[in-house]
């Protein structure tokens, strides 16, 4: 948390009573995508799925073609030397999630780099982040232009600690601990889905 924080205004999160954690849904998943290593050629990214409960049900290297990142020797290295599934691979891997409902934080972005017929077996495909600035602006939490920029962002304005692990495993979990507080303040309407 930042020292401009002290100076927002808006309701405190942490002086409310606490309130009886949600039963695990065991349709409901959460997804992390981190980029590890790029070399202008190929980006080294891992995916990872936590269910409800708490479980890491997927986690895994993937090489895809991009040409994204500097061809630095150390870029280079990290991507050739990993082991990791190719775009196909990736495909397999996410059959755990069939019929799952998944969340993401920024779900659009995360969408693009799913194969699509990954996300055609998905029950849903919602935004973790979109949620959160629905609750936020119901509790009067003010937020700036662009907040919550990332889950960590999020968890720091209700007082939840940040995932300073940038495996996605754990960046999964640390997601559904949010959305499972979130779940502890509001009614849960039909979230919306980023599949269509």
């Amino acid at each position: 948390m930042a020292w401009t924080d002290l100076f927002r205004t808006g309701r405190s999160f942490g002086v409310e009573p606490r309130r009886r954690p949600p039963e695990p849904r065991p349709d409901q998943a959460w997804l992390h995508i981190r980029s590890v290593a790029a070399d202008g050629r190929r980006h080294l990214l891992q995916y990872a799925v936590a269910d409800d409960f708490g479980a890491v049900m997927l986690s895994a290297f993937v090489r895809v073609e991009s040409p994204v990142g500097e061809p630095t020797e150390a870029a280079c290295a990290a991507v050739a030397g990993a082991h990791a599934l190719d775009w196909r691979g990736l495909e397999g891997a996410l059959s755990v999630c069939e019929g799952l409902r998944l969340t993401a934080f920024g779900a659009g972005l995360a969408r693009g780099l799913l194969p699509a017929p990954a996300t055609d077996r998905l029950a849903g495909f919602d935004c973790a982040r979109e949620r959160f600035v629905r609750l936020a602006r119901r509790e009067r939490l003010r937020l700036e232009p662009g907040e919550p920029a990332e889950l960590n962002d999020a968890r720091a304005l209700v007082g939840l600690p940040p995932e300073r692990n940038p495996d996605a495993a754990l960046r999964a979990l640390a997601l559904r601990d949010l959305c499972r507080w979130m779940d502890g303040r509001s009614d849960r309407a039909e979230p919306r889905s980023f599949l269509q």
